[in-house]
């Protein structure tokens, strides 16, 4: 089949921006200061635990990447090559050089990973098991022995840090293609710090960041390979009962890898009889610049009534996205899910978006997000509109979540002058 020039020209831009994304360096400068924080009276710490306090942040991390040396190398680092099995950590980060950064500071500091320590190794899948009676699957007893192990061990660590926040929460995040470990973990560092520093975060980092030519494929299919462990990982966390709620926010392609694991979580929740929004605790679930094909998750999301599992979705969405441009012409779908205005949707997937009541779509047509249009979740507005859906549980209209202009039902649109529309 030949390829014209138009879309081959999209596809070297998509390509451009994956190698752009990726790299392992363990420092970068900060994200600019949310507006939430300048715009207004509130404060960014409320009274913190002596443990959570000062310019160092302890990130937990948990991949499925293999490591690129032997475990008594310090500091233990990742690559992009995939591992049968799954690891819990933790990331030591640190904030400039000295203390936090405060509401007045408008200087961006560094971040710098300053060690990382493997805590955790789950046992390698698929796990060994027999077939008995009526097909009836056991694990081996050994594996199972192993399993329960790790597990308690894992349960510990994350114990300790709940221990230090009277929030009972988990924030996991999920990145895109062509990100490394180091960015996956800075990345959730920082919107942990301007989070408040409540809750736990755990940046979940799959094998990601590959190199050549052919990098996207490969981190796509590492997407699918990475599934079931971060499937494991979240019937893991959701059967904590220490764990009150989670929370998920995914970007890129991280979207599809988390939505597909929730998919099979949820299918196999009520296959028990079971309301999967009791079971899997997930109160967010945020999409952001979304590389999916629409008509195909309104099949296997919405066909699936995955809606009413969670206790809200929020999709960021930015028709001026040039990465999930170039993603449309690479799979020659009409529509990415990243990308979808009110226009570009059928009567009948409108009538789906107006009946689904824990549903908002935020439409993003401000100036941030890079060249590419594709990182705007770092724009001091719209990561303040996530912060106050996450730390106050505001919905679009309430609290200080007022300057978003609705476009129809659950749909709305955020720009650069989201603080000058707000009508106090």
């Amino acid at each position: 089949m030949k390829m014209n020039s138009t879309n081959l020209s999209r596809i070297s831009l998509f390509l451009a921006l994956l190698v752009l994304l990726s790299g392992c360096s363990t420092t970068r400068t900060m994200i600019p200061i949310p507006s939430l924080y300048t715009q207004t009276e509130i404060a960014l710490f409320d009274d913190l635990a002596p443990e959570l306090e000062g310019n160092r942040l302890s990130i937990l991390y948990a991949t499925d990447r293999l490591p690129e040396q032997q475990e008594s190398e310090k500091p233990m680092r990742y690559g992009s090559q995939r591992s049968p099995s799954g690891a819990l950590g933790v990331a030591e980060v640190r904030i400039g050089n000295g203390d936090a950064q405060s509401q007045q500071d408008t200087r961006p500091p560094a971040l710098e990973i300053e060690s990382v320590e493997e805590l955790v190794r789950f046992p390698a899948t698929p796990y060994l098991y027999r077939v008995g009676d009526r097909g009836r699957i056991t694990i081996e007893p050994g594996v199972a022995a192993e399993l329960e192990q790790t597990k308690a061990q894992a349960r510990e660590e994350i114990l300790k840090r709940l221990a230090l926040t009277p929030r009972k929460e988990v924030f996991l995040d999920v990145h895109g293609v062509g990100v490394g470990f180091d960015n996956a973990v800075l990345s959730l560092a920082e919107f942990w710090h301007f989070m408040g520093r409540e809750g736990v975060p755990i940046a979940y980092t799959w094998p990601a960041g590959s190199k050549g030519l052919f990098f996207y494929t490969v981190d796509r299919e590492s997407g699918e390979f990475t599934v079931l462990h971060l499937k494991q990982f979240l019937r893991f966390l959701a059967g904590m009962p220490e764990i009150e709620r989670i929370h998920i926010s995914a970007h890129s392609r991280g979207t599809d890898v988390a939505v597909t694991a929730l998919r099979e979580l949820i299918i196999e929740a009520r296959a028990k009889g079971l309301d999967p929004r009791k079971v899997l605790k997930v109160e967010n679930l945020i999409l952001a610049a979304a590389d999916m094909d629409a008509e195909v998750e309104m099949q296997r999301v919405v066909g699936e009534a995955m809606g009413p599992a969670f206790g809200r979705v929020t999709i960021y969405s930015n028709a001026e996205d040039r990465a999930l441009a170039a993603a449309r012409s690479l799979f020659s779908s009409r529509h990415r899910l990243g990308t979808l205005t009110p226009s570009e949707l059928t009567e009948r997937q409108r009538e789906f978006v107006r009946r689904s009541a824990n549903l908002d779509v935020i439409v993003y047509e401000g100036s941030g997000g890079g060249f590419f249009r594709h990182g705007y979740f770092t724009d001091p507005v719209v990561s303040s509109d996530m912060l106050m859906l996450l730390r106050y549980g505001w919905r679009p209209g309430e609290g200080e979540r007022r300057g978003l202009e609705r476009l129809d039902e659950n749909i709305w649109r955020i720009d650069d002058a989201y603080w000058a529309n707000d009508s106090r």
